[in-house]
């Protein structure tokens, strides 16, 4: 079972339209629709906004559902200048940038004594980075895509100094709201997990409305991306097989 998730309606509605749910279960004021997608068992949940709503959905994913891995999918604000609204940036780590606990020693989002960056599974980034060339080929899309470091907060940046910060503290390359949440419940678990995030606005004074008029668009392009990743996923084998 792989759990396929994104903070808005906006960013999940396709994979509803293209998947065969057999099941609504509420919990906790979630809604987890299973089913298949691209000969997958998947389950397919909305989990809103910010860390603490990534964090709940992710460990019922894993406790109650028993997901063998988590992809989060979605937009994000650009921290660097070279990747512009449509490029795509799949996770190699992610980190909490609004952690702070700089008074004890520590560094700027560090969770423990050695923690600080949240790995994601290396096989899922090379796959969902394999995804993305395939849909770049299909489409003949003028985007590009990276991998690397998300920086993760409960906040939505538009402050040009926060994002020098963001880039040069952690040398991220993009900023949202979920994936360093969902990184580190599934570290904890031992879950594998990637994050795939289309950019949809400069992270700047205009963020916010780049972001809402590109929504539609970038939430098709990480439809397409996922679909293409899930069909790489190793199938479970059955009784018959």
């Amino acid at each position: 079972m792989v759990g396929l998730i994104s903070a808005l309606e906006e960013e999940l509605t396709r994979f509803r339209e293209h998947a065969e749910i057999d099941q609504v279960v509420r919990q906790s004021g979630l809604e987890f629709h299973l089913g298949r997608f691209e000969g997958c068992d998947v389950i397919l949940l909305r989990c809103g906004v910010g860390k603490v709503n990534a964090a709940v959905a992710t460990q019922l994913l894993i406790d109650r559902f028993g997901a063998r891995a988590v992809v989060f999918t979605g937009l994000a604000g650009t921290l660097v200048p070279y990747l512009k609204r449509g490029d795509v940036v799949i996770s190699n780590y992610a980190v909490q940038h609004d952690i702070d606990l700089t008074a004890f020693g520590r560094r700027p989002g560090q969770l423990s004594d050695t923690t600080r960056q949240i790995e994601a599974d290396p096989t899922l980034v090379a796959a969902a980075s394999e995804a993305y060339d395939e849909v770049a080929q299909a489409q003949g899309l003028t985007s590009q895509m990276v991998v690397g470091t998300l920086a993760t907060g409960d906040t939505f940046i538009s402050d040009p100094s926060r994002i020098r910060w963001l880039q040069r503290e952690f040398g991220a390359v993009a900023a949202d709201m979920e994936g360093g949440a969902v990184g580190q419940v599934c570290s904890m678990n031992r879950v594998p997990f990637v994050v795939i995030r289309v950019i949809s606005d400069a992270a700047g004074d205009q963020a916010a409305s780049q972001f809402i008029t590109f929504l539609d668009r970038a939430s098709d392009l990480t439809y397409e991306i996922t679909a293409a990743l899930v069909r790489r996923l190793p199938k479970p084998k059955t009784s018959s097989d």
